[in-house]
Order: C-alpha cells, then sequence, then structure tokens
C-alpha cells in the first residue's frame, strides 16, 4: 500500500487484555481506525443497517469501549486465512471512500 502512496499504518496487538497503554493516544493521530478480523460484522452498506445499530466485529468494540475512538472494522468468516490482495482491495476501497 505505501509502495503505491497510500499513507496507511498498521498496528499488531500483542494483548487484548489489558490491552496495551498508550492506544487512545496513537489512534489520536489518525484521521481513521480500522480493525480486519477474521469475525462477524454488518457491512456498514447492508439494508437497514445504520451507525446506530451497525453489529462491529469484537475487537473494534472493544478498543471502541477502551479507547473512546471511532473505530470501524472490515470483516469476513471464510474458514481461511485472508489473502493479501484480498486486504489490499478492501483497503483501497476505504481509502477511496475516506478521501472522497
Amino acid at each position: 500500500m505505501r509502495a503505491k502512496g497510500a499513507k496507511v499504518s498498521n498496528i499488531h496487538l500483542r494483548f487484548v487484555s489489558p490491552l496495551e497503554p498508550g492506544l487512545t493516544e496513537i489512534f489520536s493521530r489518525f484521521k481513521k481506525v480500522m480493525t480486519i478480523e477474521v469475525n462477524y460484522s454488518d457491512q456498514p452498506d447492508g439494508p437497514l443497517i445504520n451507525d446506530e445499530n451497525r453489529r462491529r466485529a469484537q475487537l473494534a468494540n472493544i478498543l471502541r469501549m477502551q479507547t473512546l475512538v471511532d473505530v470501524d472494522c472490515w470483516s469476513v468468516v471464510y474458514g481461511h486465512p485472508l489473502q493479501p490482495g484480498e486486504l489490499v482491495e478492501v483497503l483501497d476501497s476505504h481509502l477511496i471512500t475516506l478521501n472522497s
């Protein structure tokens, strides 16, 4: 993504309980914070889905509750590992939406 000129970062959480210190300050430096999970969540553009009733993936919910930052998520449950090309497509589409 960076080789294509995208301004993206990532973080790998080693612990979820308790969460690593300083996440709120780290998240405050970014326009958008998003998790990518092999888990279930509603897609934001789904029928009858709005910001009030959208169910987010588990890690996104934990981060939202603990940091009070609007953490978005993208998730799938395929039963196999996520492929890098798929992640690039998802991130590209989210960046287009964010920058428009």
